[in-house]
């Protein structure tokens, strides 16, 4: 593994382990062009909670970020700890929108110390919501 890689997968094991989950799953892999995606998986609350990475040296120093569906781009590779841990545990919080008259879909807002993070999701259903979800969710949502 590359500096950078090791970085992130460090900042990401760092995040599960501030979450209670000792031993995360990791599997990383190189992609077409330069770029590479790790995988892990994080138990929480008796959920495992999937999250990949996928970053491209051209575009350093940032990464995008699918957390169960919900994806995130251009996020600071110094920010990804801080990202992952306020989501999963309760510092974020999910947002309907209405994206044309009749149709609403949601965005999953974090803060950090750089900024902003505003993530999509086209699956996300509060029905079917993980216990981590529902924690972020708004009476509005």
């Amino acid at each position: 593994m590359t500096s950078e890689k090791l970085n992130i997968a460090a900042e990401i094991s760092a995040a599960a382990r501030s979450l209670g989950d000792t031993d995360p799953e990791m599997e990383a892999r190189e992609l077409d062009g330069g770029g590479w995606m790790t995988e892990f998986v994080i138990r929480l609350d008796d959920e495992d909670v999937e999250l990949d990475v996928m970053h491209y040296a051209r575009v350093a120093p940032s990464a995008r970020l699918t957390l169960e569906g919900w994806q995130f781009e251009q996020i600071a590779a110094s920010d990804l700890r801080q990202v992952i841990t306020k989501i999963l545990s309760g510092e974020a919080v999910i947002k309907a929108r209405r994206t044309f008259l009749w149709r609403r879909d949601h965005v999953l807002e974090v803060a950090s110390r750089t900024g902003t993070y505003y993530g999509s999701s086209e699956s996300f259903s509060k029905e079917r919501a993980a216990v981590w979800e529902t924690r972020l969710l708004t009476p509005e949502s």
